[in-house]
């Protein structure tokens, strides 16, 4: 599986009051393009998509907060975890897909396969975490997983290794401020 199948199937698990936060690049960019509805897509915040994953579970305990993050971006906003981990939002998922690249920059390398996620997390105090490598797997464990991952109680972290993608697509044709207002728009009188 690639990242841009994970997101596209996301499509018939998230329901239509799910919020999706994603990261800023490639991630953004195949959500942008793949999921329907106006999603919190960021650009040039690298490194927090938990962070703001976080702040919007605590404004909308009601709602189910998907965070999709490159491995890169998740790296970087790294200590964001342990806050998470002290907070333990209920309604809190993060999926992390790892192609091993920082893709969006030109496909260098990330530390990402040096990493055992499970561990790592686990340390952090965030026990229900799950890590798949989904290279040589079935599509259709990948979407048992997804579904899993969005259904199960409380604070969830699935990290998923794909394969690089080779889709191209084009940038977000918002500015942030336009992305923010879409954001609200579409769930006007929902958010607090």
């Amino acid at each position: 599986m690639k990242g841009a199948d994970v997101i596209s199937e996301l499509k018939r698990i998230l329901g239509d009051d799910d919020l999706v936060v994603s990261s800023n690049g490639n991630v953004s960019r195949q959500a942008y393009h793949l999921l329907s509805g106006s999603q919190l897509y960021l650009r040039g915040s690298m490194g927090l998509p938990v962070s703001i994953g976080l702040g919007l579970a605590l404004a909308q305990p009601e709602k189910t907060i998907v965070v999709l993050t490159g491995d890169g971006n998740f790296l970087m906003g790294l200590s964001s975890m342990s806050t998470v981990a002290y907070i333990n939002p209920s309604n809190l998922k993060i999926i992390i897909i790892d192609n091993q690249l920082y893709a969006t920059t030109g496909g260098q390398e990330t530390s990402s396969s040096q990493i055992n996620y499970k561990t790592m997390i686990e340390g952090m105090g965030i026990l229900n975490i799950r890590s798949f490598d989904l290279r040589d797997m079935d599509q259709d464990i990948g979407n048992l997983l997804l579904l899993e991952s969005i259904e199960e109680e409380g604070i969830y972290v699935l990290h998923l290794q794909v394969e690089e993608d080779t889709i191209e697509l084009d940038n977000i044709p918002w500015h942030p401020e336009q992305i923010t207002e879409n954001f609200k728009n579409r769930h006007k009188g929902e958010l607090k």
